[in-house]
């Protein structure tokens, strides 16, 4: 899921949220947000759906499947 990765990475830019900003928001380590952002780790459905909501994204542009 690289474009995941990308997404994400942009996203959270776009926003202004750092990777510990967004952690806290969606209660996980900025550990584990880095890891997704660097394509190390993926999210299971459930905190796709938490990150899509917290970042008003749909989950078909941070998949790649829609621009």
């Amino acid at each position: 899921m690289v474009k995941f990765a990308e997404r994400l990475t942009e996203t959270l830019k776009l926003k202004g949220l750092s990777f510990s900003a967004f952690a806290r928001r969606i209660k996980v380590t900025p550990n584990t947000v880095c890891k997704w952002c660097n394509g190390d780790r993926e999210p299971n459905y459930e905190m796709l759906l938490l990150i899509t909501k917290e970042l008003e994204e749909s989950t078909d542009y941070l998949l790649g499947l829609s621009d």
